[in-house]
């Protein structure tokens, strides 16, 4: 808003009018900024968005997703998301990382996903604690098509893949991928049916990943899945219940399978057999030398073993 000032230049001199414009606030306030991937307005002073950790400083890509379009994306085990877009993401807590993972088992340039068309690959670039995906080691420099609900550990991250409708679902996947374990009924071997580290439906319906021709199964019974070194399944409100043992479980509750445990699903009866024995828990990326080494003393974020 501007002030006016009347000068009186003698008295018989017309007044003159001079507009004067204030000088601007000393403190001004900084205002949130909204990411122009997801839309999420974020707190002054963040330089990555809050919701998919894109660098608010950055240019925008030109393949970039809008916020209304689907898109594919990671999700973390606390439901964070981060949105992929097309050509090359890079995964690791190298601050440029469209991907940033702040754990210290997570190598700065960790690994990538490229999208290409409508499918998602994965590459590990030669990380301390390695890539594995639904439980299967990746080798470094090795470029593995991905899969829906895909399972992605990097160090002792977890996150799970989500393709949008369309995005193709290689087949060579299962067999980079192999299973954890299988589902076997004793009675009849060849209902053998392959776990991996992500849910999997169980029920009569065609429409679930392990079909069980049974009258007394549902058609959407339980789920079932591995957890690192644990199965653990889920009934689903099914009509004659699931039995761990003598012990019917509770709807809609996870319940860790105990090894030599009987599954009982309807009439069919189950065992878990695992595929070998469970791997060892990752170790920190970032080791250190002796302390008179300078490049490691005093400096976390020195990666001394990285393969990078």
């Amino acid at each position: 808003m501007q002030e006016e000032s009347t000068i009186l230049t003698g008295s018989n001199a017309p007044q003159a009018t001079i507009q004067m414009t204030p000088a601007p606030s000393a403190t001004q306030a900084i205002a949130p900024t909204q990411c122009p991937i997801c839309g999420q307005m974020n707190p002054p002073g963040e330089m990555y968005c809050i919701e998919c950790g894109f660098l608010l400083t950055s240019e925008i890509p030109a393949e970039a997703p809008t916020a209304e379009g689907v898109f594919p994306k990671l999700r973390d085990a606390s439901g964070r998301e981060f949105l992929l877009k097309a050509g090359e993401n890079l995964i690791g807590r190298d601050p440029s990382s469209d991907v940033l993972l702040n754990d210290g088992t997570v190598s700065r340039r960790h690994a990538r996903i490229v999208i290409e068309g409508n499918t998602a690959y994965l590459e590990d670039l030669g990380s301390t604690n390695g890539t594995r995906l639904n439980g299967q080691s990746v080798s470094p420099g090795q470029r593995v098509p991905l899969p829906q609900q895909a399972e992605l550990q990097l160090g002792s991250v977890t996150l799970t893949l989500e393709l949008p409708e369309g995005f193709e679902t290689p087949v060579v996947a299962e067999e980079v991928a192999p299973p954890l374990a299988y589902l076997v009924n004793p009675q009849d071997p060849s209902q053998r049916y392959p776990l991996y580290a992500r849910p999997l439906k169980i029920g009569r319906r065609t429409d679930n990943d392990i079909v069980i021709p049974d009258p007394y199964v549902s058609g959407s019974h339980a789920t079932i899945e591995i957890v690192g070194n644990e199965v653990r399944i889920t009934d689903l409100g099914s009509t004659n219940g699931t039995f761990i043992g003598e012990v019917r479980l509770t709807p809609n509750l996870p319940a860790p399978v105990e090894p030599g445990a009987i599954l009982t699903l309807g009439k069919s009866q189950f065992v878990v057999e695992w595929a070998s024995a469970p791997t060892e828990e990752p170790t920190p990326s970032d080791t250190s030398h002796s302390s008179d080494s300078p490049d490691v003393q005093g400096n976390p974020d020195v990666e001394v073993q990285s393969g990078e």
